[in-house]
């Protein structure tokens, strides 16, 4: 298992990348910055590496995708903890769109006008999830706002 991560030869100047062997918690190797193409040669230079264990950082993906697409990235232990919170967000955002999504999909059926259902829906923040109006196929004259219309005593 290799363990990636960065850091600064002097702080504020210059980052690095070190890379360990996180089994035996000795230094593989030091690179002389952070950048994907680095770490991909790396990479390239020392195949058989089944297991990465990394940061958040977005230069050391995108090497293991190029040099190694085969080796398993995991999180380190420092990291959890911030991708957890952010996974969490994530999931909730996606249910609220598809919630909103399927809420504002109701409203033809419920006798509103396509353009108070793209109203609606630009206001929710589902706008772009709409399918094109000529999907609806019913004319403007036979379908009334329910908000237009009295109500019933």
């Amino acid at each position: 298992m290799l363990g990636v991560d960065e850091f600064a030869f002097r702080r504020g100047r210059r980052n690095g990348t070190i890379l360990v062997d996180v089994e035996t918690r000795r230094v593989v190797d030091v690179l002389p910055d952070r950048i994907s193409e680095t770490f991909a040669a790396w990479l390239t230079e020392h195949p058989g590496t089944e297991i990465i264990c990394r940061d958040r950082a977005s230069a050391y993906p995108k090497a293991v995708n190029r040099a190694a697409p085969s080796a398993l990235e995991v999180a380190d232990r420092c990291h959890l903890p911030q991708n957890l919170p952010a996974a969490v967000e994530k999931t909730q955002i996606v249910e609220r769109i598809r919630h909103r999504h399927a809420d504002v999909h109701r409203l033809p059926n419920q006798g509103w006008t396509i353009s108070a259902t793209y109203g609606v829906a630009a206001r929710v923040g589902a706008g772009n999830v709409l399918p094109s109006p000529s999907m609806f196929r019913k004319s403007r004259a036979s379908v009334r706002h329910p908000a237009s219309s009295p109500e019933p005593r």
